[in-house]
């Protein structure tokens, strides 16, 4: 393929300003996730003691995933209504303020039982603001790029993405021992504030897109339905959009509640592992994520440096079959792990070698599917198919991470591994098998 070289999106002031709003807002919130993800167990050990904890965990995965759910296709339909700028800026501000709050209040709480019930709070209030926050981001490039630019667009914004993973995961393994939730908070609070500020400079042609003002309940999901048939007509992306909801209902569940799991009651409990002087559980999960994010960023500039493809079907196949291969050969080594079969040093070694391989190919996958959304999809559409697309892809998420918590807290984490990942596999032999996906 010819290398796009006279292509320069960042000569683009509302693409640059685009590009540098996500990466304060987003550092601050990868940082803010990995430090959940250990709090919110932590915590409800506290709370509800070692067993009934990873239980506690996945009800608060889900509750800011089915509140996810329902209230993102409304988002999407107001995203093709309303200037998607000013979405994004009000959301930002909404979201940097509550968290600033949270952080403040956190300070002066001790008792688990009320930690626990603040953080499901955070979490619902965060969930219906992303709601409307992504639909308007997600279509907003198709607006400010030319069309020959979309894929550098993309794979720089997917390569900042997994950047960004890098600095808020080193961030967040050493400001999380060293300074605690609070202050990650008042970090995370800032850093939307500082990208809603940068966010407010995008200009664009609202116009272009606002078809029907109307924003009453009738109107929006009139909307709803009229992207959702839209959606369905288009075979091809439909097919992408069964695939993903599937295989996220198996895929999600491995790290969403599989890792702070192995952190809390795998690695801690461990009396010597790898650079067990240096470094602490917390560091390794972030070394973990780090490997999968420096993949990424190199497949991600590999591909802004390409021109789109004329076909994507096949392509897409090899390397979903890829990304497959390598997630259950991962959850095969960590059920050896827990059978003591592996130690925890070549599991580790192990470990960091796959999220390299899980890295590359996630990109690989989700760069031609925004690129594919982005050309194809009608402009009108955009905002409303993004979002139907975003919800029926992670519809299942939260009812995996309730399934998830249930089966290790009453059956063992092994069992979450294996079932997860012959449910992968299934899902990928579905979807090679799959003549509408090869229209693409």
């Amino acid at each position: 393929m010819e290398e796009t070289k006279k292509i320069n999106v960042f000569r683009n002031k509302n693409f640059a300003l685009l590009f540098f709003g996500v990466l304060f807002s987003n550092i601050a919130h990868i940082l803010f996730n990995f430090a959940m993800s250990l709090y919110v167990l932590r915590v409800a050990i506290a709370a509800f003691g070692r067993d009934q904890a990873p239980l506690i965990q996945a009800i608060y995965l889900a509750i800011g995933g089915f509140l996810l759910l329902m209230l993102t296709p409304f988002g999407g339909s107001l995203a093709d209504k309303k200037n998607k700028v000013k979405i994004m800026v009000i959301t930002d501000f909404l979201r940097g303020f509550i968290i600033l709050i949270s952080g403040v209040i956190l300070f002066m709480l001790n008792e688990a039982n009320v930690i626990i019930w603040l953080l499901f709070g955070v979490t619902a209030l965060l969930s219906i603001n992303s709601a409307f926050f992504a639909p308007a981001s997600g279509s907003l490039l198709r607006f400010i790029l030319k069309e020959d630019e979309i894929q550098q667009g993309s794979s720089y914004l997917m390569g900042s993405q997994s950047l960004q993973n890098i600095i808020g995961l080193v961030l967040g393994g050493l400001l999380y021992v060293s300074l605690g939730i609070e202050w990650i908070f008042i970090i995370n609070g800032a850093g939307y504030i500082l990208s809603a500020i940068t966010e407010m400079f995008i200009r664009y042609d609202s116009a272009s897109h606002k078809m029907n003002q109307n924003t009453g309940l009738k109107s929006m999901l009139a909307d709803i339905k009229t992207g959702f048939l839209y959606l369905v007509s288009e075979k091809g992306v439909f097919a992408i959009v069964t695939m993903a909801l599937m295989i996220n209902f198996f895929f999600s569940p491995l790290f969403s509640n599989g890792m702070p799991y192995f952190i809390e009651y795998g690695l801690k409990s461990e009396t010597n592992y790898l650079g067990d002087r240096y470094l602490s559980p917390e560091h390794w999960l972030s070394i973990i994520n780090v490997t999968f994010s420096i993949a990424a960023i190199v497949s991600s500039l590999y591909l802004a440096s390409k021109k789109p493809r004329s076909t994507y079907g096949k392509h897409l196949k090899i390397v979903i079959t890829r990304m497959v291969l390598v997630v259950s050969l991962s959850s095969l080594l960590t059920v050896f792990y827990y059978l003591d079969i592996l130690s925890i040093n070549v599991y580790l070694v192990f470990s960091l070698v796959l999220f390299l391989g899980i890295g590359f190919s996630m990109v690989a996958f989700n760069i031609p599917v925004g690129v594919l959304l982005q050309t194809k999809v009608d402009k009108t559409q955009l905002g409303k198919v993004n979002s139907l697309m975003s919800v029926l892809s992670q519809a299942l998420i939260p009812v995996a991470s309730l399934i998830a918590g249930i089966v290790i807290s009453q059956i063992g984490i092994v069992y979450l591994y294996m079932y997860c990942g012959v449910g992968i596999i299934a899902v990928n032999i579905w979807f090679i098998r799959n003549k509408n996906a090869d229209t693409l």
